[in-house]
């Protein structure tokens, strides 16, 4: 097991020397000419399609043969996986275990081809940086021995670079003169990083250097990697953001890896489509890379608070800002809801940020929100991308956000956490309006106490009432104070709650004492607009609303009409 780790470590510093605790497949390639040749590469179309946690890779060469009629072997080469790879894998798997329908079309015709095994290590157990698998004209698969690593590890210096054996396709290729197309297919995992926490993608560019251009004359690339997707590209030789054509519904940041590996990233969030970029005499000097932040990987981001962390917690939100995807996903079904209690959750974040949290699966599929609060925070994000045909249908998410949206969704503690809210609200309404009232100087009191605590729709609704009854010159429902319950107040005015309902989180019943030389039973309707708590009906017996609606309809068919700006 100890060798197998050793191997795997040397692995991943070599492939990937910035990343850890993951598993390494392999990675794509350019068709390269293994024998000498003249023949350039005109066109080349690489097309990226991701299904899952696989890339389809589709390829689009024109080849130009300046010569006459001739064949030249042409080569793939793909790394094996950083497993414990030796004789006994190639037995096993003969073609690469984690790339699939490999395939080659050439001026129309399918070509057959054949896989060489090609060892970094001699047989007496000697690193090969560079092994030359091609000799005397032809290919040459390793020994059973060069492939043994196990064997090989036995031998050498444990701190001396390692690299996995190459699984080389060959095919040969019959050049035409002039123009030859090939049409290059075949898919494989992306590789696991950070413990399946990060998928990624490495893609060797610079082996087209090796055609007798020295590149490739007119190139582009398509990366599609699939609808809803935040995805980083590292600096390589397509790191001008500018270059990028974005062909569908998406943005782009410049923006880092959270765990600071790929400095100064382009991370692009798609909605839906692929972006692209074209390039003319294109020599590449680096390779590509793609890296997707798996859903969940960031949780412990937030299982890792306590009540003491509200600097954390800021910090939490300025990455969700960032990066979308960092706390959503499978683990969420796990240790995170199981092991972790949501009241204590409850009492750690605010309604505000609960509110947020349980709608980011909803806002990073473009959800407009009506509340200004979310819309604002949507708004701030690097991710979000405004969708106003996207309706937010619960269902229609994965299985894990799923579980999200509920996990946050108000609980019977977080209704405790508005009712307090609410509670605090009403009493400092009606702290506002009684003070005013039992101040002898202000009577009757001066402030419009309706335009502050009522919602936009009820204030709306009593001013169309007043105005009907300013055109009459006498009152309909406001014969009666309906603060105080009469036309006249005692000193000894009070307010006091008896009892709220959750009727759902954005609308509270408040049972009321009004104390005004009698007690008085009355329900505010409460409703949630403008980040606070607002009066939306006051019903003593009878609906205020319901009476103002009423009388609104007889007087329109009377033909009398509120006259309000």
């Amino acid at each position: 097991m100890r060798k197998v780790l050793i191997l795997v470590f040397c692995v991943i510093q070599t492939l990937f020397a910035s990343a850890n605790d993951g598993a390494f497949y392999t990675r794509g390639n350019q068709l390269i000419p293994i024998s000498d040749t003249d023949i350039s590469v005109k066109k080349e179309v690489l097309t990226l399609n991701r299904v899952g946690e696989k890339i389809q890779v589709t390829v689009y060469y024109e080849f130009f043969n300046p010569a006459s009629r001739k064949e030249v072997i042409v080569g793939f080469e793909a790394a094996a996986p950083d497993v414990d790879f030796n004789e006994q894998s190639v037995k096993q798997f003969p073609e690469h275990p984690y790339m699939r329908n490999f395939k080659v079309v050439m001026n129309g015709e399918p070509l057959s081809f054949e896989v060489a095994h090609v060892s970094r290590h001699d047989e007496n157990w000697n690193y090969i940086p560079n092994p030359k698998y091609y000799v005397d004209g032809k290919i040459k698969s390793a020994t059973p021995k060069e492939l043994d690593l196990e064997e090989w590890l036995n031998h050498s210096d444990e701190a001396e670079a390692v690299e996995h054996p190459l699984y080389v396709y060959h095919f040969n290729a019959l050049f035409r003169p002039g123009l030859n197309i090939i049409q290059h297919t075949y898919d494989f995992d992306m590789s696991d990083q950070r413990n399946g926490s990060t998928k990624e993608f490495f893609y060797i560019l610079t082996a087209a250097n090796r055609w007798a251009n020295n590149g490739i004359d007119d190139f582009t690339l398509y990366v599609n990697m699939g609808d809803h997707t935040s995805f980083h590209i590292s600096p390589s030789s397509f790191d001008n953001p500018d270059e990028w054509e974005i062909q569908g519904t998406g943005k782009y940041t410049i923006g880092r890896l959270p765990y600071q590996l790929r400095r100064d990233s382009i991370l692009f969030h798609m909605q839906h489509g692929n972006i692209r970029i074209h390039k003319e005499n294109f020599h590449p000097d680096s390779e590509l890379f793609i890296s997707i932040d798996q859903p969940g990987g960031g949780l412990w981001s937030i299982s890792s608070l306590n009540s003491d962390d509200a600097y954390d917690m800021d910090f939490l939100f300025d990455l969700y800002k960032e990066q979308y995807q960092l706390y959503l996903g499978p683990y969420y079904s796990g240790s995170f809801m199981d092991s972790y209690n949501k009241e204590f959750y409850n009492d750690l974040f605010t309604l505000e940020q609960r509110r947020i949290l349980r709608n980011l699966p909803f806002a990073y599929r473009g959800y407009v929100f009506k509340t200004k609060e979310l819309q604002d925070f949507c708004k701030s994000t690097a991710w979000y991308v405004p969708n106003p045909e996207y309706k937010a249908l619960l269902e229609e998410l994965p299985i894990e956000e799923q579980k999200w949206v509920e996990f946050w969704t108000l609980s019977d503690s977080m209704d405790n956490a508005k009712k307090k809210q609410i509670v605090d609200r009403v009493n400092s309404m009606y702290k506002h309006v009684f003070s005013e009232y039992l101040n002898p100087e202000h009577k009757p009191p001066m402030t419009n106490f309706d335009s502050i605590y009522y919602s936009k729709e009820f204030y709306h609704l009593d001013r169309m009432i007043g105005s009907i009854e300013n055109q009459l010159g006498e009152p309909i429902i406001h014969d009666v104070n309906y603060w105080v319950h009469g036309q006249d107040w005692c000193d000894d005015l009070s307010a006091r709650i008896l009892n709220i309902e959750m009727v759902s989180g954005k609308k509270a019943l408040v049972t009321m004492n009004i104390h005004n030389c009698q007690d008085t039973k009355e329900t505010l309707v409460m409703i949630y607009e403008r980040n606070n708590w607002f009066i939306d009906d006051m019903t003593e017996g009878i609906s205020m609303r319901q009476t103002i609606l009423k009388h609104l309809d007889y007087y329109k068919q009377e033909g009398i009409l509120p006259k309000i700006k």
